[in-house]
């Protein structure tokens, strides 16, 4: 048999079709699966062995085309089907249409690919978890915690404030993408194989350094390393007084985005320089602060109130301020709320005088704007600073803070979400998302991020807390009394308890937790007993606890607003002139009828 005659009898036995059809349809076949099986947490290996099994059956198939034919009465070879019976054109047809169906599946696929910018990818947490997150961007990068590298080993807070102002500088940059200081230093005095830190904290590079100060001199010595094959794209050491700090801050940055080839738009971002005692206790200052305690906090203010009394033009130092002086009334009652809002609110708008460009300041601003029920002015001060650090992630998570107060729970999710795409090792984005998740209803997804929370920390009461009250929408109020019992702080504990206790049916005792909450803490949750009222169905009650929430400007009443227990109210015409009195803006997301 020539060539021709072969051609022509492969065409007859429809072996080419049958090679194409299979060809195309394997292709989908991959595309599909490499797309379902992360989602449902196969090993890696099933597609690779569903690719091994097709590349095989490839021949079969070739050899099966060739030898058999389908027929009405079932597979028979081909060379004992009289050639006035074969219905090789039907055969014909049926494989046009296969192809032309796989051929339309693949354009679709291909087309999702194009448009999809960022890829997505299943990336395994430290509790083992994974999440499906946006793909490594070139134009990434963590910056770890600086070693100390001195004699005495107690510059920790100078090493972890230098590169913690790289790490600032870097955000600045639209362009890069840049992981929060929460998880990027969440690796300090751990063993270090930045592939793995690359993996987890999803970024292309990694740039590491040390400390070693003595005196009014100290060496600094940075790498940036690419984390798919460890190279070290660029280092460099650094000898210089005290006074040179503010120069290589900027230079380390420089040469950063100088190596990842990242245009900075034309503008030169730069450190804000102070006097450099001033600075150096600063930085003692904000390691303090991060110690959220009573005493740490104490401490910081009285360092960061010397670093000012030396350089008050250093806007940092002022935000600072505003922030501790706001934890000693919020954490620790050392002043009163309003005292803490007026020293407070002074503080950040000296810093926003010295330096228009802080967003951090703005965010702070908002919040007092929130306390002063001047929603406006708010939303005014949050969009500001996400227009300046749209990247930030502790920016975006108090951002979303800010859009749940004024009801927008879908906002608040999308604007977590991607404060975690910048923070994946901070779980205190888990915990907010579960919550959020929780008030929109969503309650699986709330329990699997509450989850993730408690695995890191399975002590947390205020997570069982959360968890209890997940259970108790989804009805399960045995293992929700189970979770709430695990909250060992009072009022709590005791304002979940009451209401999985009367969801459960068992009404007196119900009454009689209410009542003690009531009588232990009536004088200041009034939004938290209004809930419970509104809960259990009883409106008057509700409203009546609404309106002395609102009369005390209680702040937390409008994250409390969101709380589905309220959805018992909705059709009481009182709902509607509630949420109108309140003044806030147009655009509210709070249930009107």
């Amino acid at each position: 048999m020539n060539f021709k005659n072969l051609l022509a009898e492969l065409k007859r036995r429809n072996v080419i079709k049958s090679a194409l059809a299979y060809l195309v349809s394997s292709w989908v076949i991959i595309q599909v699966m490499s797309t379902v099986l992360p989602t449902i947490d196969a090993p890696e290996y099933i597609l690779k062995l569903i690719l091994i099994c097709l590349v095989l059956g490839f021949p079969l198939w070739i050899i099966f085309s060739w030898v058999y034919e389908i027929t009405p009465e079932g597979i028979k070879k081909t060379k004992n089907i009289d050639s006035d019976k074969s219905i090789t054109h039907q055969t014909n047809n049926r494989l046009n249409k296969i192809i032309i169906g796989a051929l339309g599946v693949a354009i679709v696929l291909l087309l999702i690919s194009m448009f999809n910018g960022n890829q997505t990818t299943t990336v395994a947490l430290e509790d083992n978890s994974t999440i499906t997150e946006s793909s490594v961007m070139d134009k990434s990068i963590a910056v770890l915690a600086f070693a100390d590298m001195s004699p005495e080993k107690d510059q920790e807070y100078f090493s972890d404030g230098i590169s913690e102002e790289i790490l600032n500088l870097l955000a600045k940059i639209p362009e890069l993408k840049v992981i929060s200081r929460t998880s990027s230093f969440s690796y300090k005095g751990k063993e270090q194989n930045i592939k793995k830190i690359g993996e987890e904290l999803r970024v292309a590079h990694v740039l590491e350094g040390s400390i070693r100060k003595s005196g009014n001199t100290f060496r600094i010595t940075t790498q940036l390393i690419n984390v798919t094959d460890g190279t070290h794209l660029w280092s460099e050491t650094y000898d210089r007084d005290m006074e040179d700090i503010f120069k290589i801050q900027d230079e380390i940055s420089a040469k950063v985005t100088q190596q990842l080839r990242v245009t900075i738009l034309g503008n030169v971002v730069a450190t804000k320089e102070t006097n450099t005692e001033a600075y150096n206790l600063y930085l003692q200052a904000k390691q303090l602060s991060l110690q959220r305690t009573e005493n740490s906090n104490e401490n910081a203010e009285k360092l960061i109130r010397q670093s000012i009394a030396i350089d008050s033009t250093y806007a940092p130092a002022w935000v600072l301020l505003s922030r501790v002086i706001y934890l000693s009334s919020s954490s620790y009652l050392k002043r009163t709320i309003p005292e803490a809002i007026t020293i407070g609110k002074a503080a950040v708008k000296k810093a926003i005088e010295l330096d228009a460009e802080n967003a951090l300041a703005y965010m702070i601003l908002a919040d007092y704007k929130v306390y002063e029920w001047d929603f406006e002015a708010a939303t005014r001060n949050s969009n500001k600073a996400l227009e300046l650090a749209s990247e930030n992630s502790e920016i975006i998570r108090m951002i979303s803070g800010k859009a749940l107060n004024l009801g927008k729970k879908e906002e608040a999710i999308a604007m977590l979400k991607k404060s975690i795409d910048l923070d994946p090792l901070n779980y205190i984005s888990y915990f907010n998302l579960s919550f959020i998740y929780n008030l929109n209803e969503q309650y699986d997804e709330a329990e699997a991020s509450i989850q993730k929370y408690l695995v890191m920390y399975p002590d947390a009461g205020f997570a069982h807390n959360l968890m209890g009250a997940i259970l108790l929408a989804k009805g399960d109020y045995k293992q929700a009394l189970v979770e709430v019992e695990k909250d060992d702080e009072p009022f709590w504990s005791l304002y979940r308890k009451t209401m999985v206790v009367y969801g459960s049916g068992n009404v007196d005792e119900a009454n009689t937790l209410l009542k003690q909450l009531i009588d232990e803490f009536g004088n200041d949750a009034w939004p938290n007993v209004a809930h419970v009222y509104a809960f259990r169905g009883e409106a008057d009650e509700a409203f009546k606890w609404l309106e002395l929430a609102y009369d005390n400007r209680d702040a937390s009443l409008l994250e409390i607003l969101n709380y589905p227990g309220f959805k018992n109210l909705y059709g009481d015409l009182r709902w509607n002139t509630f949420i109108n009195k309140l003044g806030l803006p147009k655009d509210h997301g709070f249930h009107m009828d």
